[in-house]
């Protein structure tokens, strides 16, 4: 390997590492697609990884995240800008934090942490703060399950879930911990949890499961009183199922829900709360997760995983509230979302132009890895049997081959571009049981290359990887865009990369 490739390969290992707050060196093999992708920084053809990062904007977003091969060591509440920059967190300790709440003055935090792996009777309330004036203090310390808080509406008290004895209620507390006190009585035989509140018309909504598990929607002043039934939980049936997570929109007229229908099928949905009419917003075959109106009404905020199109861990989305697909926030595949917030601060998305697909024939195509190259760079414009052929190469006892395609965005200021919509087809000449195909991008903010799509080949035909993103943490302040296409075998006789096609179309702003 260039001595370069390794100085980068050895810097990206310590800044993925760097993001959680236990410092700990994974196994070589857990680097791979970055191993593999950092050759490209030192090929011909290619300017490298000089480009920098953009400045980011104030903290607009609070989205508890773990990782998924060690979600215990490497967890946080990370705070970022609309935009998916910065690099700020709140103040941390051992533990996964999980359903952090802005309180309404915009700067105390209150969220939930497991303090022993795996242990969902180990978690804890906990305070803290945006800015650190507010020292982070625990609000309850006992063996049941504290979990998913809350602010009451006068900002003075904490309702949250207390599970004991596998049956979970609400309760509430004050803001120096305390005895807490029952605040909702489940219908017997069931639970009641995952409480929201609303400031303005002072009510309360949350999930309540009958004695089979089955979650339906209650809504009733912030006292408890007047309780009614809000939504039926749809066809869902089984313990789990139902409607699950409601938060209001910032006028109160209108809840946004999962609502989980089996463990592969999960909706979007919203309820007017003056006709208890639901719609159906978004369907994801997998999960939805922690669904938020942003505060200018314009758009749903939501983690989601879709493990058919490859792409399982929960990862921090938005889409338009009426109509339109899901975009990535948080491409990134080694974090899992397990809490969400979005703070007042965060502005509607700006007005956009048509899509416009880059002309891949114009953009810097290196090889990441592997020999026996042929082909051009127009046999990557369309799906269309035309393809470009990579070789693998032997690298720490896998077979490996890939490319990296470096893009120039067509807009004024890195900062137009509202939207990337990616998309390759490949497909592999040899597949095992722990073959991969991985879709990446370049993050220039933490020097390192992100997959957002990786997939398990069951056939060695053509595979689609494809996502959309509004990250601008993988955009350079150049206004540059790297895509890898990796191939990541098992060990063995040499295999093909036969890549069709590298697509990305760009939605900029609109200019006046």
């Amino acid at each position: 390997m260039h001595p370069d490739a390794v100085s980068l390969l050895r810097a990206g290992i310590a800044g993925a590492e760097g993001n959680g707050h236990h410092a700990a060196m994974r196994s070589f093999a857990t680097w791979l697609p970055l191993a593999a992708s950092v050759f490209a920084a030192c090929s011909s053809g290619g300017s490298g990884t000089g480009n920098a990062g953009i400045d980011p904007g104030a903290i607009d977003v609070l989205a508890c995240r773990a990782r998924v091969d060690d979600p215990f060591r490497f967890a946080e509440i990370a705070t970022r800008d609309g935009r998916n920059l910065g690099l700020q967190r709140v103040g941390d300790r051992t533990g996964t934090e999980r359903d952090v709440r802005l309180h309404p003055d915009g700067n105390r935090v209150v969220f939930a942490r497991e303090r022993t792996a795996g242990d969902p009777g180990s978690r804890e309330l906990f305070l803290s703060s945006l800015d650190g004036t507010v020292a982070e203090l625990r609000l309850t310390q006992n063996s049941d399950r504290d979990d998913e808080p809350c602010w009451a509406p006068d900002g003075t008290h904490i309702l949250f879930t207390n599970e004991h004895d596998g049956s979970s209620r609400i309760l509430r507390i004050g803001l120096d911990g305390g005895a807490a006190e029952a605040w909702i009585t489940p219908l017997v035989g069931g639970s009641d949890g995952e409480a929201s509140c609303h400031v303005a018309s002072n009510r309360l909504v949350w999930s309540r499961a009958d004695g089979n598990g089955r979650h339906v929607l209650w809504l009733a002043a912030a006292d408890g009183t007047g309780a009614f039934q809000l939504t039926d939980g749809g066809v869902a049936a089984g313990s789990g199922n139902g409607d699950r997570q409601p938060a209001f929109s910032a006028d109160g007229t209108r809840v946004v829900f999962v609502r989980r229908i089996n463990n592969q099928l999960a909706l979007l949905c919203l309820c007017d709360i003056a006709t208890n009419t639901v719609t159906t917003r978004l369907q994801a075959l997998g999960e939805l997760g922690w669904p938020r109106f942003a505060p200018a009404g314009d758009r749903l905020w939501f983690g989601i995983a879709e493990p058919l199109q490859g792409r399982t861990a929960l990862r921090l989305a938005h889409a338009p509230l009426t109509s339109g697909a899901a975009v990535l926030a948080w491409p990134d595949a080694r974090w899992q979302l397990t809490g969400l917030d979005l703070r007042g601060t965060l502005a509607a998305v700006p007005a956009a132009a048509a899509p416009t697909t880059l002309d891949v024939t114009r953009a810097t195509l290196e090889i990441a890895a592997g020999s026996n190259v042929s082909g051009t760079k127009a046999m990557l414009v369309s799906a269309d049997a035309s393809e470009y052929l990579v070789e693998t190469t032997t690298f720490d006892g896998r077979e490996i081959a890939g490319i990296n395609v470096k893009f120039d965005l067509p807009v004024t200021a890195a900062t137009d571009v509202l939207e990337l919509r990616v998309r390759s087809v490949a497909r592999s000449t040899r597949i095992d049981a722990s073959s991969r195909l991985r879709m990446s991008i370049y993050n220039p903010v933490d020097q390192r290359f992100d997959t957002c799509v990786e997939l398990a080949p069951s056939t060695t035909g053509v595979q689609t990887m494809e996502f959309t993103t509004s990250s601008l943490r993988h955009v350079t302040q150049q206004k540059q865009l790297r895509v890898t296409v990796i191939a990541d075998l098992e060990p063995g006789a040499r295999a093909q990369l036969w890549i069709d096609q590298v697509e990305v179309a760009l939605v900029a702003r609109s200019t006046p």
